[in-house]
């Protein structure tokens, strides 16, 4: 409330306190309880005054620190650079590999008299792993070897000592180094956009989190009647040491890549009737920006005009042309 609008209500207080006054002089002989009441009158109008002047000035108070509240946007934004663009598809494969297990075959017939090796040892071509004693009734042999005929791991030993076995008997099986592959089909729509050599990245559930290269090696000349797809193979190009023939796992295969692109998530991109735009922020003020658009992934799209390298895109936060914005 102003000086004069406290003035006048001050001026009507004394008014009313010599009006109650003029009332008790022209009553002298009035009784005590009509001086109780003029006095009751007077403190009411007092506070009613009072209450008046300093609720008014409290109620104007909020409307003042409302006016000083600043009105910008908080917002989230990217700055835009040019650099590689890949859209991927999806597959599920499973670990192939080019080598099978050898079985280590006797040299002749016989008893096995001692086996040298378990199922998970390791050993070297030609590395003796079990005896065979080919002696017959009448005449006695010395014990010939059985040796691995590759580098590898022992799988199995399906035979055990004291056992008669012939010469294409399998003594133990070993699995050699192999040279592991991933083994897919790809879906006939996608068959245009596939090449040999083409990137692609896959996962495995027995490594969370990790990621392995591959790249496209082989993609069959024909496609299965039944299932819409063509069989295709992927080298793997690390990792070796630790997948193992037979995972499964989950291939994202580059089918579409572009250098030196300029692309914004697409989350940022407003789909209006006469087209696309972002909003870029100039001066701390959000600013309505036509694109064109290209080639989107599963997050971003390619911008193909409207923007320019080092532009500052907002990616997330409501505003519209000429807000004023908080970058966080």
């Amino acid at each position: 409330m102003d000086e004069n609008n406290k003035k006048d209500l001050t001026e009507q207080v004394e008014d009313s306190k010599i009006s109650f006054e003029k009332l008790a002089k022209k009553n002298p002989t009035s009784s005590g309880f009509d001086r109780i009441t003029t006095i009751i009158l007077l403190i009411i109008c007092v506070a009613l005054a009072a209450y008046v002047i300093f609720g008014t000035v409290t109620a104007e108070a909020p409307t003042v620190a409302a006016a000083d509240t600043d009105t910008s946007i908080n917002v989230t934004t990217e700055t835009a650079e040019a650099g590689l663009f890949q859209r991927f598809t999806r597959l599920n494969g499973e670990i192939g590999s080019d080598n099978s297990d050898v079985a280590a075959l006797p040299d002749t017939a016989g008893t096995i008299t001692s086996i040298l090796v378990k199922r998970g040892d390791t050993v070297t071509k030609d590395q003796a792993i079990a005896y065979i004693d080919p002696s017959r009734p009448g005449m006695n042999y010395k014990e010939s070897p059985v040796t691995s005929p590759i580098d590898g791991v022992i799988t199995s030993i399906p035979v055990s000592v004291g056992e008669t076995v012939s010469a294409s008997s399998a003594i133990a099986t070993i699995a050699g180094d192999k040279t592991l592959y991933i083994e897919a089909s790809l879906p006939e729509r996608y068959i245009g956009t596939a090449e040999v050599g083409m990137d692609a990245y896959f996962t495995s559930v027995a490594y969370p989190g990790e990621t392995f290269n591959a790249n496209l090696s082989f993609i069959a000349p024909t496609v299965n009647t039944t299932t819409r797809t063509s069989d295709i193979e992927l080298n793997i190009t690390d990792g070796q040491d630790k997948l193992k023939e037979g995972m499964f796992v989950t291939l994202d295969l580059v089918t579409e890549q572009q250098d030196n692109v300029i692309t914004v998530p697409s989350d940022a991109i407003t789909e209006v009737l006469d087209g696309s735009i972002v909003y870029t922020v100039v001066d701390n003020h959000a600013v309505r920006t036509p694109v064109t658009t290209g080639s989107s992934n599963e997050s971003r799209t390619v911008i193909t005009s409207g923007l320019n390298p080092g532009d500052v895109v907002i990616t997330a936060g409501t505003v519209s042309d000429g807000s004023s914005v908080n970058v966080l």
